[in-house]
């Protein structure tokens, strides 16, 4: 029984496809210290899972994204989820680190295609405001990851042990494949045959490349990406080390974060299908998003910095990526409909360099004493991602919107004159 494109359980599944990134990012986390413990290696081994990852992650997206393009949404889904399961049982049963270590990167493959092939759905099935609504409400169902799974891996790691929680994620996988193969139609209509192969494959990655209308949104998307991410990596160091909270209260205070992108996401996809035109949403939401961080930057250095300022910022920051990530990423595949799956793919792989090269930034920068790393690099990206819409991708969406009115006015009088000699003949 298949499920219906326009149903809520379609956007449960698209969401849950979607949210294995985080999933396997937060539930592992509390159990760090355990499984250094457990496998004798040191903290900075371990955190090597988590790097390898996302390595897995990003680089994958290149792969998968052309070959849904060849072979269709369905089969793609189902390799990905697939390598998935597999990787949460071996890692769930790895004897070192180095095993660990391996399987997560490959773990981070499979996770790769429930992110690149949701976007392509969603081109595939929706358009206009109806896409960028679905697009919202699965990034809201999406939000929840975050918000449960420390809770989660914490809940799992105290009653079974740290194995448990790749088990945990290997079945959620498995229940992902069956989704999948009994619940999803495949949504593409016609597939590219030569999708894969090298000269077609580089040259549709060098067209959406230098699209600029496709580069530009990418490019907003992934310096937000960067600014929300610099958060979830600067969060812990000056929430627990430089303000003294609780893991309990700063496990709320995360919380209340992921929620502002839950509250952003719904408005959105209301404000969308109530016709409110996407370069207003993202106009307003990236200025805000740009003051919000500069005042952040500001509180940091002064003697006001402190949880109850910093905290409403942070979430008035996240609100705003709830509103900003849909519209960006369907403004980056909506002009290339005979590429969705190689458009998908650049905007996953540049989201997800972004995040890197953000939380990067913001441990190299971070003094142990104050919360400027984190807000420095906030604002960084949230301004360079307001440029990248200000200066590339809304000129060049103008651009092709003039030219295409233009081109549609020529043709509509070229059809009047016709029909007007073609009168004076009959005449």
């Amino acid at each position: 029984m298949r499920i219906r494109p326009k149903s809520l359980s379609f956007t449960i599944l698209l969401g849950a496809l979607s949210a294995l990134p985080p999933l396997s990012i937060d539930m592992g986390l509390p159990a760090f210290p355990t499984i250094s413990a457990a496998l004798r290696t040191s903290p900075g081994a371990v955190g090597l899972t988590l790097s390898l990852f996302m390595l897995g992650f990003a680089i994958a997206q290149l792969g998968f994204g052309p070959l849904s393009d060849r072979y269709g949404r369905r089969p793609v889904l189902l390799a990905g989820c697939g390598i998935f399961a597999l990787a949460g049982v071996v890692c769930a049963a790895a004897p070192s680190i180095g095993t660990l270590i391996a399987w997560r990167l490959v773990q981070g493959a499979g996770a790769g295609a429930g992110m690149v092939v949701t976007l392509a759905i969603v081109r595939d099935l929706f358009d206009g405001p109806e896409a960028r609504a679905q697009l919202s409400y699965v990034n809201l169902v999406m939000s929840v990851a975050p918000m449960i799974a420390p809770t989660i891996g914490g809940w799992v790691l105290a009653l079974i042990g740290w194995r448990a929680i790749y088990s945990v994620l290997a079945v959620g996988g498995l229940l992902l494949v069956l989704a999948v193969a009994f619940g999803l139609s495949e949504s593409l209509v016609q597939r590219d045959l030569n999708a894969i192969k090298p000269h077609r494959l580089i040259n549709n990655y060098r067209k959406i490349l230098t699209n600029p209308i496709c580069l530009g949104y990418a490019l907003v998307n992934a310096l937000n990406f960067g600014c929300m991410f610099a958060y979830v990596a600067g969060s812990p160091l000056v929430m627990l080390n430089v303000f003294g909270v609780s893991t309990t209260i700063y496990g709320w205070l995360f919380a209340s974060t992921a929620f502002g992108i839950m509250v952003g996401s719904f408005l959105n996809g209301r404000w969308s299908l109530q016709g409110v035109p996407p370069s207003r949403l993202l106009s307003i939401s990236l200025i805000v998003a740009v003051v919000s961080t500069v005042a952040l930057m500001i509180v940091s250095v002064s003697s006001a910095a402190q949880v109850a300022t910093l905290m409403p910022l942070l979430v008035l920051n996240t609100f705003c990526r709830g509103i900003i990530s849909p519209n960006a990423m369907h403004g980056a595949i909506q002009p290339v409909p005979e590429s969705t799956g190689v458009a998908a793919a650049v905007v996953g792989f540049l989201q997800m360099l972004g995040g890197s090269l953000a939380s990067g930034l913001v441990a190299f920068l971070y003094n142990g004493h104050s919360a400027f790393a984190m807000s420095g690099v906030m604002a960084a990206f949230a301004i360079g991602s307001y440029a990248a819409y200000t200066l590339l991708a809304r000129p060049a969406e103008r651009r092709y919107l003039s030219n295409y009115q233009d081109a549609f006015s020529a043709r509509g009088s070229a059809n009047a004159q016709r029909l007007v000699d073609k009168n004076a003949k009959n005449s």
